[in-house]
């Protein structure tokens, strides 16, 4: 089943419909309480990422599942912004810089509006924020027949784990690992995807069984 999309706007329209539909789905899908409580959390972590994108955008938000995964969260976003504009406004914040980008799911949010600000080569993620470096190891081949279809690049959390889960005596990789066991995402999604198609950023969290 696939719920209505609901249309998320920086302005705050649609955040609350959207937390909504996470309860409605728990109910179609006759979830019980605690697995109801793990959907509804999953949508607030996503839509408190959306919340802190800077500039204007818009975005679609629905929850799906079928056969193979129990929830798949979906968020597809597009912004008139670019990394000029980007720019502009981290030198104009206080202390110069991109704080926002602090904890697994501020790097998620930072993959994100990297793609909506046209920055398309990978290594351009890490360029300005050094703690940004390790969320490379996230990225990956697109499959074919794959729910983000992503032309410039995809990254992965599945993908992620198992690189920063290597042993290592790198201090980096081990504070990454760290910010993993502290995200309820991190905790609960089996994965998420960011893929990156064009203008078009499509971010889908996968909760496959119960």
């Amino acid at each position: 089943m696939q719920t209505d999309k609901i249309a998320l706007r920086s302005d705050g329209t649609g955040f609350a419909e959207a937390v909504e539909e996470a309860s409605k789905f728990a109910v179609y899908t006759g979830l019980d309480h605690k697995q109801a409580l793990r959907v509804r959390l999953l949508a607030e972590e996503t839509i408190g990422m959306v919340e802190a994108i800077t500039g204007d955008f818009t975005a679609d938000f629905w929850i799906e599942s079928d056969k193979k995964c129990a929830v798949r969260i979906c968020l597809t976003a597009n912004t008139a912004m670019d990394y000029v504009k980007k720019k502009e406004l981290i030198e104009a914040s206080s202390d110069k810089k991109n704080t926002a980008a602090k904890g697994f799911m501020g790097k998620i949010r930072q993959l994100i509006e990297n793609g909506l600000y046209s920055i398309d080569e990978v290594g351009s993620l890490q360029s300005d924020y050094s703690d940004m470096a390790y969320m490379n190891l996230g990225m990956c081949e697109v499959a074919p027949g794959s729910t983000v279809h992503a032309v410039n690049f995809m990254w992965s959390l599945e993908s992620y784990k198992n690189s920063v889960s290597i042993a290592s005596e790198d201090k980096a990789k081990e504070e990454a690992w760290d910010e993993l066991e502290k995200s309820v995402v991190a905790k609960l999604a089996d994965d998420v995807r960011v893929g990156v198609s064009g203008n078009t950023v499509k971010m889908v969290i996968e909760k496959r069984s119960f």
